[in-house]
Formats: structure tokens, C-alpha cells, sequence
């Protein structure tokens, strides 16, 4: 956890703090990203040799994605200690920021057409969770940005 740790906020200015949470949203994506596109074309591949398979979708869910969603409340309420104004809007305006490169591949994928590519059962999976993804995280920094304790 310590690399992760020397991302965290280290000033209370939003401009900043966005840009290095981007960074490691970046970072995450991509490593993160990567494996459950491979776990999940595996699965496909399995389901198309007739092993009668389902898509891992919960396991991802609970081992990535939530975990995901408290790195980024932590994220927030690191923000929200340094930061001097306690004004909701600093704390999702980081958020907003740090969710760019989400918010960009679901753009890349949506005009590259990229679910030409791969299985219609796994393009609609990954959509959907990058879309949740790029939602729900600017609210998860948000909130933890208003976190007191």
C-alpha cells in the first residue's frame, strides 16, 4: 500500500490533486483494465470451446471494483483533511478530474468502435462497468472529501 500512499493528496489544491489522482486513475486503469479484458476473453474463449462457463462479472465486481471505490473515498478524505475550504464542490471537482482518463477510453472505445473487436457479451460487460466506473468514483471522492473523521 506504500505506493500507493505517495500518490495520495499532499496539498489541499484541487487543480493539483486531480491531476494526481488522473495519474494514478491512469495507472490503474490500465494495469486493472488489462487483466479483467484478459479474464474475461479467456472466459469467452472457454465458453466458445463448449465449456459451459459463466462470466466472472461478480468476482470482478467484488475484488476490483469496490475496492476501487474505497481507494477513492480514502482518496477524498485525504483531500478533504488538507484541503482549507470545506465546500462539497472541491472534493467532486478532484473527482472529476481524476476520472478523465475513464471518461477518455470510454470515449476511444466509443469511436473507435472498438466493440467490432471483441464479444458482444464482453464489450456490453467492460461498457458498463467503465461507465459505472466513471459515474460513480467522482461521487466516492466527493464523499469522502466530506468525511470529518
Amino acid at each position: 500500500m506504500g505506493w500507493i500512499e505517495k500518490w495520495f493528496p499532499r496539498t489541499g489544491r484541487c487543480v493539483i490533486e486531480g491531476i494526481r489522482l488522473a495519474i494514478l486513475n491512469a495507472i490503474l486503469l490500465a494495469g486493472g483494465g488489462m487483466a479483467i479484458f484478459l479474464l474475461f476473453e479467456a472466459v469467452d474463449l472457454l465458453r466458445k470451446a463448449g465449456i459451459p462457463i459463466p462470466l466472472p462479472v461478480w468476482l470482478v465486481m467484488v475484488l476490483l471494483v469496490m475496492p476501487y471505490y474505497v481507494l477513492m473515498f480514502q482518496y477524498g478524505k485525504a483531500f478533504g483533511a488538507l484541503c482549507a475550504s470545506k465546500k462539497p464542490a472541491a472534493g467532486f471537482a478532484v473527482g472529476l478530474l481524476g476520472q478523465l482518463p475513464s471518461v477518455l477510453l470510454l470515449a476511444v472505445a466509443i469511436n473507435g468502435e472498438l466493440y467490432r473487436y471483441i464479444s458482444p457479451q464482453v464489450w456490453r460487460v467492460l461498457f458498463t462497468m467503465i461507465s459505472m466506473i466513471a459515474f460513480v468514483a467522482p461521487v466516492m471522492v466527493g464523499l469522502g472529501s466530506l468525511d470529518q473523521k
